[in-house]
């Protein structure tokens, strides 16, 4: 153990090139009806080393406060479920209970790991690519899992969601653009592939984010270049953005993304005969009906008890009644708030507070690289919105309490990389 310990960098450097393995062997497994999986199993043993690591051999008072207080709530947690559901229901809360916190546990030890030491970028890089290619083969000889299970189209690759690969994608994309700084052949075709994932999974998000982050960099750069007057190179980016944007025009509308928009307005246009309210527009286009799973679990919060306010009502609502459901709202912040209460939400919330008021004074004075860590830490509050499962599903909020730990320490390093 204290071997371990000792090489915590290493062992989770190990642990980091292993995610797309496990999620790879989570969506295989689920796919052919496994219900426990590997993956759970070995995330779950790094999450007691990491607390092992804390208590004992890090001793910071603040955390070791903190993780108490963590441990304390998780007990109030579990005596809410048993007075207000039963046994049964204690397992399946306390699943979901570990799944939610896994995120402030790592967050706490990556800051702690990576206080005196770096991360190279070029790690994530690989990460990356290896993401790209469990989507990309697969769906090249149609061999992939579905995004959808009816109506919409798009294949994950052998993943088990779109919307986990998704956003793995999207939040780690402005980190290895700082990494990519020389054009060259390879870096094309893996920026070509990357266009062809993420237009082939048939999600919004990977594709707004794109769209984002090359918008924002596109113009930083014109910006730039106006500002140490240099309009030659600014002629010659011209003519490829205008063949990009011509050529575009005519994959666009063959691509899974675009034909998801499709079903999805023309579901909408039948639905309300070719009237769509504003409100159901919102509601079932941008938040995919997020909003009216909002209303009933917030329903079903209202009419809890002051104990379920207090410690949250937890993941089944209204249950062992006709009405009992399990399904979140996928809007990060709600799922928090309602299924662990005021007080599980003050716990959730804290260290994200206490890292935030650090890391916003580093973005001062933007520079290329600031800008792209910025637009990171934005898709990551933005999707934890819109999308959810950002902070409260361990297969994504890894990569979020990393980038986080790492922003916070200033620990990227970008060093003998190419330029």
């Amino acid at each position: 153990m204290k071997k371990i310990t000792n090489n915590f960098e290493k062992l989770f450097l190990i642990f980091l090139y292993l995610q797309p393995i496990l999620d790879v062997t989570a969506g295989v497994l689920l796919h052919f009806n496994y219900s426990v999986t590997i993956s759970s199993i070995i995330r779950f043993i790094f999450m007691f080393l990491c607390i092992i690591y804390l208590v004992f051999f890090i001793k910071d008072k603040k955390i070791n406060i903190y993780l108490l207080i963590l441990f304390i709530y998780f007990i109030c947690f579990g005596t809410t479920m048993l007075i207000t559901k039963d046994f049964n229901a204690l397992i399946y809360e306390c699943k979901n209970l570990i799944s939610t916190y896994y995120f402030v546990i790592l967050l706490l030890t990556l800051i702690k790991v990576y206080k005196d030491k770096k991360l190279k970028v070029k790690n994530l890089f690989l990460i990356y690519v290896i993401y790209l290619l469990f989507v990309f083969i697969p769906n090249i000889f149609n061999i992939g899992f579905q995004s959808y299970w009816h109506s919409k189209e798009g294949s994950v690759g052998w993943f088990l969601s779109a919307n986990v690969v998704g956003s793995i994608l999207s939040i780690l994309l402005p980190i290895l653009l700082i990494y990519i700084k020389k054009i060259s052949i390879p870096i094309i075709i893996l920026l070509l592939i990357n266009l062809y994932v993420i237009l082939s999974i048939g999600t919004k998000v990977p594709v707004l984010s794109f769209i984002i982050i090359f918008i924002v960099n596109f113009v930083y750069y014109i910006i730039s270049l106006i500002k140490k007057k240099d309009y030659k190179k600014l002629k010659i980016i011209i003519a490829p953005i205008i063949i990009l944007i011509i050529t575009s025009l005519f994959i666009f509308p063959k691509t899974s993304f675009y034909k998801n928009l499709v079903i999805h307005i023309t579901y909408l246009e039948e639905k309300d005969n070719g009237k769509i309210p504003i409100t159901e527009f919102i509601d079932h286009f941008i938040f995919s009906q997020r909003l009216t799973f909002e209303e009933k679990t917030r329903k079903a919060y209202n009419k809890s008890s002051t104990l379920e306010k207090t410690f949250g009502i937890g993941y089944i609502e209204n249950y062992d009644t006709e009405k009992e459901r399990d399904k979140t709202i996928e809007i990060d912040y709600f799922d928090v708030f309602y299924r662990h209460g005021i007080v599980g939400f003050i716990i959730f919330f804290i260290p994200i507070i206490y890292l935030l008021k650090k890391i916003t004074k580093t973005f001062k004075n933007l520079n290329f690289v600031k800008l792209n860590l910025l637009l990171s830490v934005i898709l990551i509050f933005l999707l934890a919105f819109f999308q959810g499962h950002i902070f409260v599903t361990p297969a994504n909020s890894i990569y979020v309490a990393l980038i986080l730990a790492l922003i916070y320490n200033n620990a990227f390093e970008f060093k003998n990389e190419p330029k």
